[in-house]
Order: structure tokens, then sequence, then C-alpha cells
């Protein structure tokens, strides 16, 4: 169900290169750094019995916990599958955390550009950054960035529901950062083609959790605030020398 619109609009910034990722942060005004939660998973063919578990999951139970933690949230920031299911959920909890949606130029439209140039930016989503690229999976290692900068002196963590082949590619940046990575048993696509190799191999992988369908994937809570709250430490201005690396995008799961 679509969630009503009358947010204010989302603060935008465009960069470059990625010298401009720390000032780019300040201006959005989070120069601050907090824990952080990169979510990533399908955008569409998303299945819609699963879609409405996940919008429940994420405007009932996770929403909350990410403003008790003083987290932020990055994803694609397209208006679609487990993106537009983040931004509605935030709206419809009344929610503050973060939500900074990080889209390769070349992909989306703005508004008052013509359609067909691109898809469309989640409207609820708080932030909005831009960056250079114009093919799906261009912005995974900016992603990764984003959250390894804004992440600094904290801990993160990423979140798979459903998703394709460029999910795939998000787990492995994920892993690659050494990023803890929770799977959404049940939900679908990668998230389930990940944990159910998991299930008959000689596995898992030491950075991955996998979630189970139960209760609504009710475990989610105890395990997202172990991941996060583990390394917290009072925050400090955004300041690294992280650079997105294109060695990231390995084979998808």
């Amino acid at each position: 169900m679509r969630i009503p619109n009358c947010a204010p609009l989302p603060l935008t910034e465009t960069v470059a290169s990625v010298d401009e990722l720390p000032s780019a942060l300040s201006r959005l005004g989070l120069g601050v750094t907090r824990p952080v939660l990169v979510s990533v998973g399908g955008a569409s063919g998303l299945d819609a019995v699963v879609a409405d578990w996940l919008l429940a999951l994420f405007r009932d139970r996770l929403a909350p916990l990410l403003d008790r933690l003083g987290a932020a949230v990055v994803d694609g920031g397209t208006d679609a599958g487990v993106m537009a299911l983040m931004g509605q959920a935030r709206r419809a909890a009344g929610a503050r955390f973060p939500l900074l949606g990080v889209a390769a130029r070349g992909t989306v439209h703005l508004p008052g550009e013509p359609m067909g140039t691109g898809v469309a930016l989640e409207p609820n989503h708080s932030h909005r950054l831009l960056v250079p690229g114009a093919r799906w999976g261009d912005e995974i290692p900016w992603m990764n960035a984003v959250a390894t900068l804004l992440g600094t002196g904290h801990s993160s963590a990423t979140l798979v529901a459903a998703g394709g082949r460029i999910t795939g590619l998000d787990v492995d940046a994920s892993l690659a950062h050494e990023r803890p990575t929770l799977l959404l048993a049940g939900s679908g696509g990668t998230a389930d083609a990940i944990a159910n190799a998991g299930a008959s191999a000689e596995w898992p992988h030491r950075l991955i959790q996998v979630v189970p369908r139960d209760d609504d994937w009710g475990g989610l809570v105890a395990a997202l605030t172990g991941l996060l709250v583990e390394g917290a430490s009072v925050g400090c201005a955004v300041e690294s020398e992280v650079r997105p690396d294109e060695k990231h995008h390995v084979s998808g799961s």
C-alpha cells in the first residue's frame, strides 16, 4: 500500500569524485557518524505477499529500533522494491532515522526531467546522494564507501531481503568490506538462494547470519541490536580516505 507523502523533499547532493563525499555528507546534515544499516534487496518482481510482510517488519519493528539506536540507513534510493518499502515504512512509522538513498545519476530521473530517462527516486527518503554511473550496480561501491564513512567509529551491518543479480553483487561488496550481513530467509530471491546454499554446504560464511521467517522475522531486532550496538562510540566528524573500489563487483550469488 502506498503511503501518502506529505513529508519535506529529501535533501539532495551530487558528487563527481570520492574526495567530495565527506563534504557532501556534511552539507546533507550527516557530518556526525553513527551506526549504519545498509539495506539491499529486490527492486522489481518482489512478491506482493512478501512485500506486505516486509512493509510491516520495517514499519513496526525496524524503524523504531533504528530510531532508538540513532542509526542511519543507506540504500539505493529508487522507488521500487525494498527501497520503496523502507521509505514508506519510515513515513508510516513517523520515524526520524536518516534514510540516505545513493543512486547512480544515469539510472534515475529527477522531478521535472523527461520520463524514460531513468527510474523515479523514492519520495520518503530523508536524503539523496547522486553519484557517477549509468548502469545498475554502479552505485554499489559508492553505497559502501558512504556507509564506511558515515559509520566511522561505529558498527554497521547489511540487511538482505529477496533480490536478484545486483543484490548478489551487494552481498559480495558487503563481505568484501567485512560488514556483517543478515539474510531474511523466506523473502525469496538472492536472500533465500544464499541461505539455502549455506544450509547444504560447508558454511556459513563467518559474516553471514540467517534470520528465519519464524514470527515474522522476530529475531531481526535482537540480531541487529547486537551488531549495531557492539563497538558503538561517541559520534565524530566524517573524515576518511575510503574510496569506492570497482573490484568489489565480484560474481553474484
